[in-house]
C-alpha cells in the first residue's frame, strides 16, 4: 500500500487540511500549496479548525477527494480511533500528526496514521552538521519530547538527559524507551554539558537567567527548540550567544516535518526553495 496513486496526482483534484484548534495563522498551507503549485498539482491545503474532532472532521476523512490531514494539538491523540492503521514510529510516539490514504491491492481505502514530527527534529540536525551529537539534553517530558528522544535514538544517541520538574513523568517517557538509557533532572542546574539540546517546553516558562551556562559544551553544539512563539526564546538566545552554536527555531523544525509530509504524500521531493520563497511572501503580507 503507499499513498496517493500515481497516475491521480496531476488529474483527480484533492483536499488536504491541518485539523487541530487555535490555527488560524498556520503556516501549513502556503507550505503545501506552493509545493502543489509547483508540480502543477490541482490540490488544495486549507485548515480546519475544530475543538474536538468531531463530525465535520469525520465527513472530511470519508469524502472521496480527502487527500491526507496535518494534525497539530489537541488532536494527535483523538483521531486515531478513526484510522486504520498505524506507523510504529507514530505507535512509539503515542501521537499521530499525519494522515495518509491508502489503497489495499484489491482497492479498499484506508486511513494510515503516520508521525514526521521527529523527522523534523532529526532533519534539522542532519541537515546542518555532518557529525553526530555525543550527548543529549531534552527539556521537557510531554509529547514532543517523546518525538524528540524518538529522533535522538535515530541519530544513533542511546543516552539522553531529561529535565523535567515532575520526576515520575520524565521516568514515564524513558519507560516508553527502554533500549535507551537515561538521567532524570528536576531543575537546568543539575544538566551536565551536552552539545545537543533540545527544548520541548513552552518558551516562556524559562527566562535567559534560568538557563546555566555548563548546560553547553565548549566545543558547541546544536539547540533545537520546538516551541514557535515567541519567534526567539530564552533557550535560543542564550545559545546564539556561544561560540560554535547552531540554534533551529520552531519554524524550522515545523518546516521540516511539513517537507515530510508532503513527500509521504506525493512520492515528490519537497521543493524547498520554492517554499522557502512563498513563506518571504507571506511574511510581508
Amino acid at each position: 500500500m503507499g499513498s496517493i496513486a500515481p497516475e491521480d496526482l496531476s488529474t483527480q483534484p484533492l483536499r488536504f487540511f491541518i485539523f487541530g484548534n487555535n490555527i488560524a495563522h498556520s503556516l501549513s498551507p502556503t507550505i503545501h500549496n506552493a509545493a502543489f503549485a509547483h508540480y502543477g498539482f490541482p490540490h488544495h491545503y486549507s485548515i480546519h479548525e475544530t475543538t474536538n474532532i468531531d463530525a465535520s472532521n469525520r465527513k472530511l476523512l470519508n469524502s472521496p477527494d480527502f487527500g491526507g490531514a496535518s494534525i497539530t494539538f489537541p488532536h494527535k491523540l483523538s483521531v486515531q480511533p478513526l484510522l486504520q492503521s498505524i506507523s510504529p514510529s507514530a505507535t512509539s510516539m503515542g501521537a499521530v500528526n499525519t494522515i495518509i490514504v491508502r489503497h489495499t491491492d484489491d482497492g479498499v481505502r484506508q486511513l494510515h496514521g503516520d508521525n514526521t514530527d521527529w523527522l523534523g527534529i532529526r532533519n534539522c540536525i542532519a541537515r546542518h552538521h555532518s557529525s553526530t551529537p555525543k550527548s543529549a539534553v531534552v527539556i521537557g517530558a510531554g509529547g514532543a519530547a517523546r518525538a524528540a528522544v524518538f529522533a535522538i535514538s535515530h541519530l544513533g544517541l542511546r543516552h539522553v538527559t531529561i529535565v523535567n520538574r515532575s520526576r515520575a513523568t520524565a521516568q514515564s517517557l524513558a519507560d516508553s524507551f527502554p533500549e535507551m538509557q537515561f538521567t532524570i533532572c528536576e531543575a537546568l542546574q543539575e544538566v551536565k554539558p551536552a552539545d545537543l539540546i533540545v527544548g520541548c517546553i513552552p518558551a516562556d516558562d524559562v527566562r535567559e537567567e534560568d538557563i546555566p551556562s555548563q548546560m553547553f559544551m565548549e566545543s558547541g553544539g546544536r539547540v533545537v527548540e520546538m516551541s514557535y512563539r515567541p519567534p526567539v526564546s530564552a533557550l535560543m538566545s542564550v545559545a546564539r550567544k556561544r561560540p560554535g552554536w547552531t540554534v533551529f527555531g520552531g519554524v524550522d523544525v515545523l518546516k521540516e516535518q511539513a517537507y515530510a509530509q508532503f513527500e509521504i504524500w506525493t512520492g515528490r521531493p519537497a521543493p524547498v526553495n520554492i517554499i522557502q520563497k512563498a513563506l518571504a511572501e507571506r511574511q510581508k503580507l
